[in-house]
């Protein structure tokens, strides 16, 4: 144990930090899944199928990189990637919410869930889970993707972010792990009075660095994030501007396992 700390600090110390990958080949892929396998991570084999199928197909047209470079650099073509993955597939991508619920599977328990789920967030999600063989893991679980990620109705308008802390401590929650973590971006909707989960990743962390590997969104790439810091890691996530609405909405607010850390301020 001794010796893998040392290794995982001297490997930070050897790259900059912050980095960030698309994981556009089978070099950062393999990196990043062996992080993934040593901190406990389920299914890390089919999560490496999925990103190589993104690489050899969407990342392959968008020409995505296989190596680690500035967060704020890293941009991709995501119209590309979305004609990319088109060409070759006729189901559907995975998103954050399916890639991080795989990776928690057998770590991430419940409770209690909602038996059946009414409302609309996630009708893309689900629409895929149902017709979609590869997803069958998290099918088998639905009830709990949607009792964790699907909008909750805010009953406090002066405190909104205590809903999804709320939500995760009625349903009991818990992720059995010391290292690995759900950090999630929930998003406000003041015209249904509602806020649901809008973005989601898997936190890992390390003696002085934390990996932070998520899925961007359907048909747009998978990334792995090195910070040293958590505040550096939502400073990368505030210049994502698809997370933020008017600005006299509330929210959207940040959550380390169902634990409100802050709001998410706009960065420019």
């Amino acid at each position: 144990m001794v010796l893998s700390a040392c290794a995982d600090t001297q490997t930070a110390q050897k790259q900059k930090i912050p980095a960030a990958t698309y994981m556009g080949g089978d070099n950062t892929s393999a990196e990043v899944c062996k992080a993934l396998k040593d901190a406990g991570a389920s299914h890390v084999d089919i999560f490496q199928d999925w990103v190589a199928d993104f690489a050899d197909s969407a990342g392959k047209n968008a020409k995505l990189e296989d190596n680690w470079s500035d967060p704020q650099k890293l941009k991709a073509d995501t119209g590309k990637c979305m004609d990319g993955w088109e060409q070759d597939h006729t189901y559907s991508d995975a998103d954050c919410r399916m890639t991080a619920f795989l990776l928690l599977d057998g770590m991430l328990t419940a409770k209690s869930t909602e038996k059946r789920y009414k409302g609309t967030y996630l009708m893309f999600d689900t629409d895929a889970i149902d017709t979609v063989d590869r997803y069958e893991i998290i099918k088998k679980k639905k009830d709990m993707f949607t009792t964790l990620y699907g909008e909750k109705k805010v009953t406090d308008n002066k405190h909104p972010e205590t809903t999804f802390s709320d939500s995760w401590k009625d349903y009991g929650f818990h992720i059995d792990s010391d290292r690995i973590s759900l950090l999630s971006i929930v998003i406000s909707d003041p015209d249904s009075d509602v806020v649901f989960v809008g973005h989601t990743g898997i936190l890992i962390k390390y003696s002085d660095y934390y990996l932070f590997v998520e899925k961007i969104a359907f048909e747009q790439p998978y990334q792995a994030t090195k910070v040293r810091t958590i505040d550096e890691l939502l400073h990368i996530l505030s210049l994502r501007p698809e997370y933020f609405g008017d600005e006299d909405e509330a929210g959207p607010f940040v959550y380390n396992n169902g634990k409100y850390l802050q709001t998410l301020k706009k960065s420019v």
